[in-house]
């Protein structure tokens, strides 16, 4: 079983795709932190995971790779994370998508997987943002529409929706959101771990 993790940074982690060890091509991220503990706990499943996310990437960044780094790999599961960097654009002064585009061109990934991929099962994952650094109110309104496309898509297609933020909001009422993310966008190791337990618990059955 292939199972495909794509996004942006949080996602990415710091992989180094050119290392032997697989270890190193996971990242420092989730996606290490849930091969590794499920990899130890069940070496008799043949499991092969595979981290392709890419620091900074909006959706149009995921079309342009998409077959090479989605389609041509034939996941049996893929986890999608992507849209933060869709909203950071503009608050940044950079022109991006808009709402109707961003949820156009999700949707062209899903399809054009499926359309070759009819199998594959998919997970895709809220992104978030925390008010801790320079996270502004206006960011969570502008990332809003993103977040409720992605739940309207998951609902059609099926597909296991996981709401990031209302994990990440529940656990920072109680800690602070510093805790979980240095910055309001990338996770800490406790918001890492969150991120891997929340996948854990949701979407281990598909496997």
């Amino acid at each position: 079983m292939r199972l495909l993790f794509q996004g942006d940074s949080i996602t990415d982690a710091f992989r180094k795709p050119d290392e032997l060890n697989p270890a190193y091509q996971l990242g420092n991220g989730y996606v290490f932190l849930l091969a590794s503990e499920l990899a130890c706990k069940h070496p008799d499943r043949p499991w092969v995971f595979l981290n392709r996310g890419v620091s900074g990437n909006r959706v149009d960044d995921l079309k342009a790779r998409w077959r090479e780094d989605a389609i041509t790999l034939r996941p049996d599961v893929l986890t999608l994370l992507v849209g933060v960097n869709d909203t950071l654009a503009p608050m940044e002064g950079v022109s991006s998508s808009t709402d109707d585009h961003f949820e156009e061109t999700y949707q062209w990934l899903l399809n054009s997987l499926r359309a070759e991929c009819p199998e594959t099962r998919l997970i895709l994952m809220e992104p978030f943002l925390l008010p801790v650094g320079g996270v502004q109110p206006e960011w969570r309104d502008h990332l809003a529409p993103r977040q409720a496309a992605i739940r309207r898509i998951a609902s059609a297609c099926p597909a296991v929706f996981v709401p990031l933020q209302q994990i990440f909001d529940s656990a920072a009422g109680e800690t602070g959101g510093a805790h979980w993310s240095y910055d309001g966008i990338h996770p800490t190791h406790a918001g890492f771990q969150l991120i891997a337990k929340t996948w854990k618990n949701q979407c281990l059955t598909l496997l």
